[in-house]
């Protein structure tokens, strides 16, 4: 069980998966919120939950499950009422994925603004998007969910709050600069299925320079970075990633109360929850 309490921001279901069973696990484990993201077309043939699972999963387990409803970003765009319908149906926040135009691109700007209305918070996938064979037909581009296509996003809408999903690779230094540079922005550093070699990676993005005060947040500047992360799994199951988690901020000397932000903290402020 955590040390402390969790929101889980970023985490997906599967058409196999055992929900009861999976709600007691995160229980046990700490967990108070599990946002659960819904992906669309490309992804649900291998087995995602849609904004229709999610929705029903919802109704289920309601003291737990927070909806994050999908929007199409592309090829075939969902109308901008697509956000208020699921505002109604009860979904908290949105997920965007797979845009067929970068993030700042102005055909996205309507959804921004809805969201900015209704509240609704934004876990973008930023970074490398894994291969697909039909990537050709849903234009998926990398490029176009690099961190820093949401530089204008951040910068034209301060009320959105944004969270991005995955550091970014291979541009991992934007994402950090994005989110120690504007309020709205947060960071999720989950990926990669959290395997040691992931967790490697982060140490080396994050860790300071060779003969620095690593208690010094002005030379280990990975203490400040945490205080605008989020936890959140993606796939992995949440013992695995608190794990990790505790894992890399032991090694980067993070303290208690950046662990608490980074945990639950930061997301319940994402929410306006009050714990």
């Amino acid at each position: 069980m955590s040390k402390y309490k969790i929101i889980n921001i970023h985490g997906h279901l599967h058409q196999n998966d055992h929900l009861e069973q999976l709600v007691k696990i995160w229980k046990k484990d700490g967990v108070i919120k599990f946002c659960v993201l819904a992906l669309g077309k490309q992804l649900a043939k291998h087995g995602y939950f849609t904004n229709r699972d999610v929705l029903k999963t919802m109704k289920e387990y309601p003291d737990i499950v927070v909806g994050m409803g999908h929007i199409e970003l592309g090829p075939a765009l969902d109308k901008v009422a697509k956000i208020e319908q699921l505002k109604e149906q009860g979904f908290s926040g949105l997920k965007f994925i797979s845009p067929v135009a970068p993030y700042s691109d102005e055909r996205y700007f309507p959804y921004y603004e809805k969201a900015v209305k209704l509240n609704m918070p934004i876990v973008f996938h930023v970074g490398w998007m894994a291969a697909s064979e039909d990537d050709r037909q849903f234009g998926v581009n990398s490029e176009w969910m690099r961190p820093y296509t949401l530089d204008r996003v951040a910068r034209s809408f301060p009320k959105l709050k944004i969270v991005l999903a995955h550091p970014g690779k291979p541009h991992g230094e934007e994402g950090l600069y994005l989110c120690t540079s504007f309020p709205n922005v947060y960071l999720c550093p989950s990926g990669a299925a959290g395997s040691d070699f992931y967790i490697a990676r982060l140490k080396k993005l994050l860790a300071p320079f060779p003969g620095a005060d690593w208690n010094n947040p002005d030379e280990n500047c990975a203490k400040i970075f945490f205080r605008k992360f989020v936890f959140g799994t993606d796939n992995p199951p949440v013992s695995l990633w608190y794990s990790q988690a505790v894992k890399l901020m032991d090694y980067l000397h993070i303290e208690d109360k950046t662990r608490q932000l980074f945990f639950w903290k930061n997301a319940a402020d994402i929410f306006g929850w009050k714990f």
